[in-house]
């Protein structure tokens, strides 16, 4: 987990290339998706969309379908992916509100071959992750990568 504070998400966003290039020199093979977008396009793919226009509360009954629908678009990218890549994963922040990230990595971490990696824009304190400062937290046994680290 990359975490850091989430008044700098442009900042890291920015940098991030700096990232994949250190993980090339290395020598490991790199595959990076961006969550953002996600829900956008399940949304206006849904067979749905035009009742969920109309009564958006409706919307609620399936956002545990979201949380399938991106961690199986991690699967899918983590497909492309050998044991010697870094699969890395920007956009949680848009996650907030709509899905559980820690279902969603839960689901997917381990379909990857090599390393996860994600973005996280939010807090860490003793082994538990909270997104955007949100009082929610969840401990994840991964290594904790501080913001001092890379910027």
């Amino acid at each position: 987990m990359l975490w850091y504070d989430h008044s700098i998400e442009r900042r890291v966003a920015a940098q991030f290339h700096l990232i994949e290039t250190a993980t090339l020199g290395a020598g490991r093979g790199w595959r990076a998706l961006d969550l953002a977008p996600l829900f956008g396009r399940w949304i206006a793919g849904h067979r749905h969309f035009n009742r969920l226009l109309r009564r958006p509360a409706e919307l609620a009954t399936l956002l545990s379908d979201f949380e399938t629908a991106a961690a199986d678009a991690i699967i899918a990218e983590a497909r492309q992916a050998t044991a010697n890549h870094v699969v890395a994963l920007t956009g949680i922040g848009s996650m907030f509100g709509l899905a559980s990230v820690s279902r969603i990595v839960e689901r997917s971490a381990a379909d990857v071959p090599g390393r996860l990696l994600v973005a996280f824009p939010g807090r860490y304190e003793r082994g538990a992750y909270s997104l955007l400062d949100a009082r929610e937290s969840w401990n994840y046994h991964a290594a904790p990568i501080p913001p001092q680290s890379y910027l």
